[in-house]
């Protein structure tokens, strides 16, 4: 189980480490420059050792003496929403394993095995693990998508713990394959996304990033087997964002055998997990109180590193469980949302002795759910009808930079479920709801890219179009090639400065500016400047900027001349 201390653990003489603290910016301005300027006004009454940028938030790092007078500091910040401190994750003690479970009682337990009957999962249905990274054991092969490891800021997402892939495991181990164990969702995909370290450990706005990551990159499920005692508008923010974008969040509620509430479990739009023994008990390990939704089998059968099949116990492995069934539901058509999965699974679900969770919910029931489901899906009409897809920006052909809105048309008789935008194949952010518009982050520094969109109804039905962009990242060519030298003194009258650029995809114009001022345009890719030298003062400085058809800006050396 994945339980968040207070505090981290510190070696000795770490008490003068830096503290952490995530700052959540209001919305009346553009993210990076309210960031910005948020830092720099605070290093005027603290020392701040380093900062990061998080979504609609910023991470500042400040010596431990000075972070109460930061923290204050920052809260008489009007462009300030909230401060906390980035609190650490980590995994606590697994529970040792219990002799008694040698087989996966909980299939039986929880009607799974019935509801194999109607559906065993399909391909479509996209589950995150965000942990400790993935690895692809034989239970998982080829079912893994392309991940992210926030914690080394780079696209392996692979497992260096162990605790990851368990937990994929038992969402989605191959059944009927006579390797390993079955997981809940046989034919599922599996997004790794990696927030804790090798000795299992993380922090909240590395969790957030992969929350909201992994809802951009279309997770239907995100499934989050860890906890922490500390509330956060962080992670509050970003459990919204994802439930925005259409996924169903799933935390496990923790391992410490008490009713404090946990977090991101505790937050009401996330599911909260206990985790129950055979016999539909708590076991005292289990979190408990009216904050747990619903509670699923606590002990489950799990590949690990090395291929070889254990007992996982704890929260952790009680979430997963709820995680496979819910994807089981998602693996259904119409294809339900994510509020009717929720309903389902909790409305379902068979009351527990001893009120450990609230009243509404119980421990999961596979095939329950399954049915209840069935009875809100066959109110929809059956539907055969693909919807209707189109690009609307940008235009085919165009040429983009940076990060491109997409906004696409998209229309079915029945509803629609998701949009998918795909580079070069490669879906790169999920829409749920109209209209229907995209952020797309050119990745490339040019070439031509092509854009598919990939539209399904609420029927399954599928429709896709595709466009071709060129991408231009790559700043033009400039340079001056004629005119006074730097350092030139004794400048009188007009001078005469001409400049050049170049660039792949053709120059929009060039600009002279005299001491950062713009002071002369021209179109086209040559141009000489006239420069009225008595009319800027008794230092000039001289430079000319390109700016090509894409948007991507280049400037020449300054050239300072004296009067």
């Amino acid at each position: 189980m994945l339980g968040f201390p207070s505090a981290p653990v510190l070696a000795s003489g770490a008490a003068q480490a830096p503290v952490s603290l995530v700052v959540g910016l209001r919305a009346d301005a553009e993210p990076d420059e309210r960031g910005a300027d948020v830092v720099d006004k605070l290093e005027e009454s603290v020392d701040v050792v380093g900062s990061e940028p998080l979504d609609a938030a910023v991470a500042v790092d400040v010596p431990a003496d000075q972070a109460a007078e930061a923290a204050a500091a920052l809260r008489a910040d009007p462009a300030v929403a909230y401060v906390e401190r980035d609190h650490i994750a980590g995994i606590a003690a697994t529970v040792p394993n219990d002799p008694s479970f040698v087989s996966q009682w909980g299939i039986k337990r929880a009607g799974v095995g019935t509801a194999w009957d109607t559906t065993r999962g399909r391909g479509g249905v996209v589950v995150a693990v965000v942990d400790t990274g993935v690895k692809a054991v034989p239970d998982l092969s080829g079912r893994l998508l392309a991940g992210y490891d926030f914690v080394n800021d780079d696209t392996n997402a692979a497992d260096d713990q162990g605790h990851g892939t368990m937990t994929a495991g038992v969402i989605a181990a191959a059944g009927n394959n006579a390797v390993g164990a079955a997981g809940i969702c046989w034919f599922c995909k599996i997004m790794p996304v990696k927030v804790l370290n090798s000795k299992g450990y993380g922090t909240y706005s590395d969790i957030a990033r992969g929350i909201r990551w992994a809802a951009d990159k279309g997770a239907d499920i995100i499934n989050l087997s860890l906890s922490g005692t500390e509330d956060s508008q962080l992670l509050r923010d970003a459990v919204a964002y994802a439930g925005g974008k259409g996924a169903m969040v799933l935390a496990a509620a923790g391992n410490l055998g008490h009713s404090k509430p946990h977090y991101p479990a505790a937050i009401p739009s996330a599911i909260a997990v206990g985790g129950s023994t055979p016999g539909d008990l708590r076991y005292s390990w289990s979190n408990y109180g009216g904050w747990v939704d619903i509670a699923a089998p606590g002990c489950n059968l799990a590949q690990g590193l090395n291929g070889a099949v254990s007992q996982f116990c704890g929260t952790s492995s009680a979430t997963p469980f709820a995680a496979g069934v819910a994807a089981l539901l998602a693996s259904t058509s119409p294809m339900p949302t994510a509020a009717m999965i929720r309903s389902a699974l909790v409305s379902s679900a068979d009351k527990l002795p001893g009120a450990w969770v609230d009243p509404s919910g119980g421990r999961v029931d596979a095939a329950a759910a399954l049915a209840s489901l069935r009875a809100a899906q066959d109110a929809l009409v059956q539907d055969e009808v693909p919807p209707a897809a189109a690009f609307v920006t940008p235009g085919g052909g165009a040429l983009v930079r940076g990060t491109v809105q997409v906004s696409a048309r998209v229309t079915d008789n029945l509803g629609i479920a998701k949009v998918e935008l795909l580079a070069n194949g490669v879906v790169v952010i999920v829409d749920r709801s109209a209209p229907y518009s995209l952020p797309w982050r050119t990745a490339v520094r040019g070439g031509t890219v092509t854009l598919g969109l990939r539209a399904y109804d609420r029927g399954g039905n599928v429709t896709s179009a595709a466009r071709r962009v060129v991408v231009d990242n790559w700043g033009p060519t400039a340079k001056i090639t004629s005119g006074p030298a730097s350092g030139t003194r004794n400048v009188r009258k007009t001078k005469y400065v001409t400049a050049q650029a170049a660039d792949r995809n053709g120059i929009r114009r060039l600009e002279l500016l005299v001491n950062g001022k713009v002071v002369q345009r021209s179109t086209g890719t040559r141009r000489t400047f006239a420069v009225q030298t008595w009319k800027f003062g008794k230092t000039l400085k001289i430079r000319v900027r390109a700016i090509d058809r894409a948007g991507n800006v280049s400037n020449t050396a300054t050239r300072t001349w004296y009067r």
